[in-house]
């Protein structure tokens, strides 16, 4: 699982001892999984790809798809004579959420942001009274033609399902770049 999965170390391991059914006297031999820790730490990165150094780079299909073997890679899009590109990450369920919210909630960071991209930009959606996260996105800039390019992308998407992307509010923090496009191409 360790070789499979992204989940915790420590989570399978304790996953994985419960499964086991071990006896008292074998569970007190047996290893922690601090001891463990580092071997299981050393074989996953084995298989984890390296950080790509440009922005060319081929995303693995296990990367391309949810644990449920759905499609999650949503947009994936060179700009600019491949110098910028722009990934979108979103299941199905996550657009549908999107496209029925009457309210969204937009927003970049770019402290977390991997190597050859400038932000990372989330979109929420609201259901229940909670903001519900819909779409991951990575950008190469806050250009407008980018903004202008993420929305089109979605709205073509929305086209494709049958439904309209049209939320009657978007909340977002000052963006100069962003409210034009807003404006313009949702609102």
């Amino acid at each position: 699982r360790i070789l499979t999965e992204t989940t915790p170390i420590t989570k399978i391991y304790d996953e994985e001892i419960v499964k086991a059914k071990l006896s008292k006297a074998a569970a007190v031999i047996l290893p922690t999984v601090i001891e463990y820790r580092s071997n299981m730490s050393k074989a996953r990165r084995k298989i984890t790809p390296v950080i790509p150094s440009s922005v060319i780079f081929d995303i693995p299909e296990s990367y391309q798809q949810t644990l449920s073997n759905e499609r999650f890679l949503l947009v994936d899009l060179f700009m600019t004579r491949g110098k910028d590109r722009i990934l979108v990450f979103s299941s199905d369920q996550q657009l549908e959420l999107l496209f029925e919210s009457e309210t969204i909630f937009m927003d970049g960071t770019f402290d977390t942001t991997p190597p050859n991209f400038k932000q990372v930009y989330l979109i929420h959606a609201q259901k229940f009274g909670q903001g519900l996260p819909v779409a991951f996105c990575l950008l190469p800039n806050k250009r407008g033609k980018t903004y202008t390019e993420l929305i089109e992308q979605l709205k073509e998407k929305a086209n494709t399902m049958g439904k309209q992307f049209k939320p009657k509010r978007i909340i977002t923090d000052y963006e100069p770049t962003l409210l034009p496009v807003v404006g313009q191409e949702v609102v």
